[in-house]
C-alpha cells in the first residue's frame, strides 16, 4: 500500500505543480473543475445512487453550478459565502469530534447528504479559484496544497509510530490524537514558509496560526467523508488512484480546508 501511495504521488505531484503554477486562471479553474466532477461521481455513489444516469445527473448539476459560480468568483458576496462555509466547517469539526455524530447505515438514496456534498465541493472549488486569481495566487494555492499533503503524511507516520489514543473512534478508528498532533506540528513548521516568502502581508506568527488552524479544520473534511463511507460500508470512495482510493479520498481534507484558508487569510490581513 505504501509503495502504491508513493508511486501515485510521484506521478501526480509534479503535474499538480505545473498545473497550479503555469496554467492561466481559466484553465486552472477548468482542471480543478474536472477533479471536482470526479469527486461528485464518487459522492453520488456514497449517497447510494445506484444507477449510472442518476450519477451522471449529479455530475451535470455540479458542472452547471461551477459554471454559474465562475463569473462571480471574485464578487464580494462569494467571499461572504466562503466565509460562512469556513465557519460551518469549524462547527462541523467540533460536532464530529464530540461523539454526537454517529454513522448509521443507509439503504436508499440520501439526497440531503448528496446536496450538502455538492455544495461543499463547489465551495472548495470556488475558494481555490478565487485564491488562484489573487496576487501571488498560484503560489498561495501551491502552498495550501503542500500544507495539506505534508499534514496528511505527518498524521499517517505519527499515528503509525506513536498513535495510542483514538481521535474519533465512532467515525474513524484508525485516526489518533498523536497523528493529529503530528499533522499540526508539520503545519506549524511549514507555515513559516508563508511568512518568509512575502506572498502575503502576514507576519510569521499569523502565518503559523493560519497554517495550524487550517490543518485542524481539514480534519473535519476527512471525518466527514469517513461518515459517508461508514454509512455505506465502503473503505474507499473509489479506486482510480492506486494506494489512495478515489478522488474524494484524496481531496476530502482540502474540501474543508480551502474555504477556511481563504477566510483566514482575509481575517488576518493577508490580502484575500
Amino acid at each position: 500500500m505504501l509503495a502504491s501511495r508513493l508511486l501515485t504521488a510521484l506521478v501526480l505531484v509534479p503535474l499538480v505543480f505545473l498545473a497550479v503554477l503555469k496554467l492561466p486562471e481559466p484553465w486552472f479553474a477548468a482542471l480543478a473543475g474536472l477533479v471536482v466532477l470526479g469527486a461528485g461521481w464518487e459522492l453520488a455513489r456514497l449517497a447510494a445512487l445506484a444507477s449510472v444516469p442518476a450519477r451522471l445527473a449529479v455530475v451535470v448539476v455540479t458542472a452547471l453550478l461551477l459554471g454559474g459560480l465562475y463569473p462571480w468568483r471574485q464578487a464580494p458576496w462569494a467571499g461572504y459565502l466562503l466565509f460562512a462555509l469556513a465557519a460551518w466547517w469549524v462547527i462541523n469539526l467540533v460536532a464530529l469530534l464530540s461523539g454526537k455524530v454517529e454513522p448509521r447505515p443507509i439503504r436508499g438514496a440520501h439526497l440531503p447528504r448528496l446536496a450538502a456534498g455538492v455544495a461543499f465541493l463547489a465551495g472548495a472549488w470556488l475558494a481555490l479559484v478565487r485564491l488562484h486569481g489573487l496576487e501571488h495566487g498560484p503560489e498561495l494555492v501551491m502552498f495550501f496544497l503542500v500544507l495539506i499533503w505534508l499534514a496528511d503524511s505527518a498524521a499517517y507516520f505519527s499515528g503509525r509510530n506513536w498513535g495510542r489514543r483514538k481521535l474519533a473512534p465512532h467515525i474513524s478508528p484508525g485516526k489518533t490524537v498523536e497523528g493529529a498532533l503530528g499533522a499540526l506540528v508539520s503545519a506549524a513548521l511549514f507555515s513559516l514558509v508563508l511568512g518568509i516568502t512575502g506572498w502575503t502581508s502576514l507576519s510569521l506568527p499569523a502565518a503559523v496560526l493560519l497554517g495550524v488552524v487550517t490543518v485542524a479544520v481539514s480534519i473535519g473534511g476527512d471525518l466527514w467523508e469517513s461518515v459517508l463511507k461508514r454509512e455505506r460500508g465502503f473503505k474507499d470512495s473509489g479506486r482510480v488512484l492506486p494506494g489512495h482510493g478515489g478522488v474524494l479520498d484524496r481531496i476530502d481534507s482540502q474540501i474543508a480546508a480551502a474555504p477556511f484558508f481563504l477566510a483566514g487569510l482575509w481575517l488576518l490581513g493577508g490580502r484575500a
